[in-house]
């Protein structure tokens, strides 16, 4: 695995997003940079809601799994059971450690028969530690296909014209192989951001032939870059949740260097993410643990909505940021409810389409109740501020799946 540290790189897309940013804004994703504001993310996250964006995904690690053992790998990590999975589609699942506790979670695309390809974080040696005596290969292939995430209500009506074809039969998860301007993309559809959207993987040598063509045919259909922030305002209204924001990976390379908060480990059922496993599968690492936190009544924590009263939005505003408006937060606030610490509250953001501040909470599963009211205590500097708040169930905004 490379060193962050060590090397910085352009994505197959950095001529022409660097072109297209009038900010100077970037994000440091991995070994690689890509453009955290274009011009304005009020704007670029009204055309996501209202018609078309496209954001750079490239940076996602990319691990390619094949070899006559590749789906029993698999299988014997996640917690899903992908032995049914088809040629072409691709299944969302998360992964854990013996403890049961997510050490990741990501897509996994079943290109052919033996060979897969997982996007996620950085989960080689992870795959690997399991593979033992196994026929199979695990390699990072982050650097092969870079990644565009068109989304909005306009995405596949753009994208019809821009492959000159009808994409309405293409399921949720699926995937097929298209052209944009004479150069091969696998379009698959998927996103980040709860609304209509599509991933585009292409071929380094062709991502600026792509990029070009797709704002050609986009041209119609009001077609603008979106960044990183505006995305991830994007994931936090439609619930979505990122490692190392809203939840410690458990995974054997995390040190505690990582996490200088209280960020925790938690399992599928503390993140929402309970419908993800697959007890009928007769074994994957975390299984005996999963059961253990069932039969004990299920998991001690949930993952709900916080959603911040207008007075307190405007003393936040006052206490922090004054005229400026936040950017999604990575730090952690404790949750009190008649004085009794209940959680803690992970990316907490202005939510531009909801006109409110809202954050993913993770609260004791008692206490984890849509309309209770909660107090976020705020530190700044050495003065602590209490703000009010009620929860509410995810998502935010509803994802269309239509």
């Amino acid at each position: 695995m490379s060193n962050p540290a060590t090397r910085v790189m352009g994505t197959p897309f950095h001529s022409r997003t660097e072109a297209a940013t009038s900010t100077g804004e970037w994000y440091r994703w991995g070994d690689y940079f890509v453009v955290d504001v274009y011009t304005d993310p009020r704007k670029e996250l009204a055309a996501m809601r209202e018609s078309a964006t496209v954001n750079e995904m490239s940076p996602l690690w990319k691990l390619h799994i094949y070899g006559p053992d590749a789906l029993q790998l698999i299988n014997d990590v996640v917690t899903r059971d992908v032995s049914g999975q088809e040629i072409g589609q691709i299944i969302y699942t998360p992964w854990c450690n013996q403890a049961g506790k997510v050490v990741g979670d990501g897509l996994i695309l079943r290109d052919q028969e033996s060979s897969f390809i997982l996007v996620a974080g950085p989960n080689e040696d992870w795959f690997r530690l399991f593979s033992n005596d196994l026929e199979v290969d695990v390699v990072d292939i982050t650097g092969t296909f870079g990644i565009l995430a068109l989304q909005g209500p306009k995405s596949r009506d753009l994208l019809e014209s821009a492959t000159g074809g009808s994409l309405a039969d293409l399921r949720f998860s699926r995937s097929r192989v298209c052209e944009i301007g004479g150069s091969e993309v696998r379009v698959i559809r998927q996103g980040f951001t709860g609304e209509l959207g599509y991933e585009l993987w292409v071929a380094p040598e062709v991502a600026e032939n792509v990029w070009d063509a797709l704002f050609e045919s986009g041209a119609p259909f009001d077609l603008i870059p979106a960044g990183e922030y505006a995305i991830d305002v994007a994931r936090v209204e439609a619930g979505l949740l990122i490692i190392g924001s809203d939840y410690k990976g458990a995974g054997i390379w995390h040190g505690v260097d990582s996490y200088p908060d209280n960020r925790q480990e938690c399992s599928p059922g503390e993140l929402n993410l309970g419908r993800f496993v697959d007890f009928s599968k007769e074994k994957f690492v975390g299984r005996q643990a999963l059961i253990e936190e069932e039969a004990a009544g299920g998991p001690p924590d949930r993952l709900i909505g916080l959603e911040l009263t207008d007075d307190s939005v405007r003393n936040l505003m006052e206490i922090e940021f004054g005229p400026a408006l936040p950017k999604v937060s990575r730090n952690i606030y404790q949750l009190n409810k008649e004085s009794e610490a209940v959680g803690y509250v992970t990316s907490l953001t202005w939510a531009y389409t909801l006109k409110t501040i809202v954050g993913l909470a993770h609260v004791d599963s008692s206490a984890a109740v849509e309309g209770n009211e909660v107090l976020l205590v705020w530190l700044s500097g050495d003065c602590e501020y209490e703000l009010e708040g009620h929860l509410t169930e995810l998502p935010f905004r509803r994802h269309l799946r239509t």
